[in-house]
């Protein structure tokens, strides 16, 4: 299994390089458009939503990305107490403000899971590749 380990900073999320790197590193994996395309985008969501609801910084999260024949796991470690889910999240209003970070990581992942963890918050985002 390839892992990519990238610890977050505001001169990487300002420049964009945290999306480059991780679209060079599914690229050497061999990753399908379609499958980095839902993995960059879920990625950006969580950390989205941890930044928000969690008023967690850049410098608290650590990202994992593993990629091997048949799935690719991204693991989201974030030193803030887990913000609580409410239940499924269902598919948002076409105008609602928010709502759609949650919907997207259920609808395109394989497995969606929050646990907390002893530092803080685990997210673990599974997508099988085809």
């Amino acid at each position: 299994m390839n892992s990519l380990t990238f610890t977050l900073t505001d001169k990487a999320w300002q420049q964009d390089l945290l999306c480059l790197e991780l679209e060079q590193f599914m690229l050497q994996n061999s990753v399908l458009k379609q499958e980095r395309f839902k993995v960059v985008t879920c990625i950006l969501e969580a950390l989205g939503n941890s930044i928000k609801h969690a008023s967690s910084e850049l410098s608290d999260i650590t990202l994992i990305l593993h990629c091997d024949h048949d799935k690719i796991t991204v693991d989201l470690l974030d030193r803030r107490p887990p913000h609580k889910a409410s239940g499924e999240p269902n598919c948002p209003q076409p105008m609602a403000g928010s709502g759609r970070g949650l919907w997207i990581m259920n609808s395109w992942m394989d497995q969606v899971r929050f646990q907390p963890s002893v530092q803080g918050s685990h997210l673990r985002l599974s997508l099988l590749r085809r």
